[in-house]
């Protein structure tokens, strides 16, 4: 399996390996929200088979694992 910054990475030596090829920053924008997408599904889902304390806890490892990503990877006071 390869990660989100793997297949971005082999997108765009694809893209820009052919300097006649043109390419919109739209469709560079759409490729980086997709993969930042999966990335967090990598991640959510790692988070999901990681936990083992479920039992301890009355939500779900869906709602703890968004729970996390959220927390570590979306605060706002992060730069």
């Amino acid at each position: 399996m390869k990660t989100a910054m793997q297949e971005l990475h082999e997108w765009a030596v694809d893209k820009w390996s052919d300097p006649s090829r043109l390419i919109s920053l739209y469709e560079v924008v759409n490729k980086i929200d997709e993969m930042l997408q999966k990335e967090k599904d990598q991640i959510v889902n790692a988070y999901k088979e990681g936990c083992s304390d479920s039992i301890l806890d009355e939500s779900t490892d869906e709602e703890r694992a968004e729970k996390y990503y959220n927390e570590t990877y979306t605060n706002p006071d992060r730069v």
